[in-house]
């Protein structure tokens, strides 16, 4: 039923997306959650506006993810990833970030999707521009911002040069025009360190901030059912990815391709990441929605699509619930 009503693009849905995430979220709202203080320069900054104020770091979180979603489901359908526009990127994605509780608050990489998302809208709009340097510094310039809230995110910036391969014909100075936007926000933070005696912090704790000692190890069964539940639906959208790709047009392989390689990078960046959590496969929540949304527009049989989401919603509330006992 969800996923009939969500694929055929109802505007009713920016109404019905904010309540189906506040029903996966409530219950969070009313108990404590500690709130990650190691981080980047912008996210120590950003945290310490509601740090101890755990209702208001889960709303801020809430709001960010929401939008988030809304932006993921902007950007595929207004660059055609997908073969049909819907609202299904959202829902998905909606799904997956609010798939346990660790991810219910505020956390480093929940705010770097927003700009990874942004700065992946950047080099798929620049298909068939004429120039692009705008998209190349903007692109640059936010996956950068990404990582001064978290550094793990470094490893994305071979996207920019993938992207550029995959939607630009050559052009040296866009090349160097995004590398500009890379080192701007550093420039800027290496000076502010400097300048107040602090670049030596910035480069011990803030760069190399590994805290083993925060490593989630420990998984309870509900957990181990989400998980199930989750593969489960990625393994069937993969196994549809490919069908008609040789139909599709170029501009919805070449986005395939992208968030093939943002997948890829996102499981490098868990090697780079401070602790062992859920936490730090967020990034992943972006392609798997839209290749999950993909699977759900191509399948045949609906019923069966909804049987497997119903699985999934299933596992996430088993999971919820027993976190919260």
């Amino acid at each position: 039923m969800l996923i009939r009503f969500f694929k055929n693009n109802s505007p009713s849905s920016f109404v019905l997306l904010p309540l189906f995430a506040l029903v996966l979220w409530i219950a969070v709202f009313f108990i404590t959650h500690e709130v990650t203080d190691i981080g980047m320069p912008l996210y120590n900054m950003v945290i310490k506006w509601f740090n101890g104020i755990n209702t208001i770091a889960v709303f801020i979180a809430f709001l960010i993810m929401l939008a988030e979603a809304f932006l993921l489901n902007y950007i595929v359908n207004e660059n055609e990833i997908l073969t049909k526009p819907s609202f299904l990127p959202a829902l998905l994605y909606i799904v997956f970030m609010s798939s346990d509780t660790v991810l219910l608050t505020a956390y480093p990489l929940l705010f770097a999707n927003f700009f990874i998302l942004l700065s992946i809208h950047k080099l798929v709009s620049s298909y068939r521009k004429d120039t692009a340097f705008s998209n190349a510094f903007d692109a640059g310039f936010l996956l950068s911002i990404s990582t001064l809230f978290y550094f793990p995110g470094i490893v994305f910036f071979p996207l920019l040069g993938i992207g550029f391969i995959l939607f630009r014909p050559f052009n040296w100075r866009e090349w160097v025009i995004s590398f500009i936007g890379v080192l701007l926000p550093y420039t800027f933070v290496f000076t502010y360190y400097f300048w107040n005696d602090m670049l030596g912090n910035l480069w011990t704790i803030k760069l190399f901030y590994s805290n083993p000692e925060h490593s989630q190890l420990g998984f309870s069964a509900g957990f181990y059912f989400m998980l199930c539940a989750s593969l489960v639906l990625v393994f069937f959208s993969f196994g549809k990815l490919f069908t008609g790709f040789s139909e599709a047009t170029q501009k919805n392989k070449k986005g395939i391709i992208l968030l093939l390689w943002l997948t890829a990078f996102s499981l490098l960046s868990v090697f780079l990441s401070p602790e062992i959590t859920l936490r730090n496969f967020s990034v992943l929540a972006i392609p798997a929605s839209v290749f999950c949304s993909n699977y759900f527009l191509k399948i045949k049989k609906l019923q069966w699509g909804e049987v497997l989401f119903v699985l999934l919603l299933i596992a996430i509330f088993t999971n919820h619930l027993l976190d919260y006992l």
